[in-house]
This record gives structure tokens, sequence and C-alpha cells, in this order.
């Protein structure tokens, strides 16, 4: 076996429940009068009112736990059209933009965090 070589454990990624802390940290980040997806709800809201974060996690925690059991509007998304440039009457001049629910990016969030975290963690992602 070459030298260069080094056989080490990778320690299996379990899962654990989502934490207020996390949805208040993603949220923090969120800025606060984007556009709205089908929730209709800015991040503004969701910032101010702290009481609702423990119902945020008792759902997210849910939704992990059951996937199949996930509402369909949160991962709905609003489709827009934007022009690139030229003729507006010419259909490839535009690009296609998705809005999706501030609570499905805020659940993506802590889920990226979390695996980021993991894979620097256990050295799985090359130094490039």
């Amino acid at each position: 076996m070459d030298k260069r070589v080094q056989e080490r454990k990778v320690i299996h990624m379990g899962w654990m429940p989502i934490e207020i802390t996390e949805i208040t940290s993603c949220l923090s980040k969120a800025h606060n009068w984007k556009t709205l997806g089908n929730d209709q709800i800015q991040n503004y809201w969701l910032k101010a009112f702290l009481v609702i974060h423990r119902h945020i996690r008792k759902n997210f925690n849910s939704i992990v736990e059951e996937p199949e059991k996930a509402p369909a509007w949160l991962i709905a998304g609003i489709n827009y059209l934007i022009l690139k440039s030229g003729d507006s009457k010419e259909v490839r001049n535009y690009r296609p933009t998705t809005c999706l629910t501030k609570m499905y990016k805020t659940l993506t969030g802590i889920i990226a965090k979390r695996i980021s975290t993991y894979l620097e963690e256990q050295r799985l992602l090359p130094a490039e």
C-alpha cells in the first residue's frame, strides 16, 4: 500500500433534532423584504416573532422524520420569467426563476449547514 494513502475512519452523520438556535441563525442571514413565495411571509416577521420558532422547530423535525407528510405548499414555488436581453417577444430571451417559500429555504438552509459542517469536520472535501 502506498504510504501517501492514509486509512481513516469516517464517522456516520447521525440525525439530531433541529434546535431553535439553528432556526434563528438561518433566519438572521435572510433578507427582510425579498420577493414572496407561496407562503406570502416576509422574513422580517419570521425574525421578529421569536415565539413561533418553537413551533417551526416542532414542524421541521416532524417533516424530517416523516418526509411523506410534508405539506404540498412547503415545496411549491412561484415561477417568473425574467427578460435577459433582446426582443421581449422571443421566449429564448427569458430566464426562469422560482420564488420558494421561506419555510423551505429555512429548512434546507439548516440541513445544508449541517452537511457542510460534517464534511469539513470529517475532512471529506478537497482543499480546492
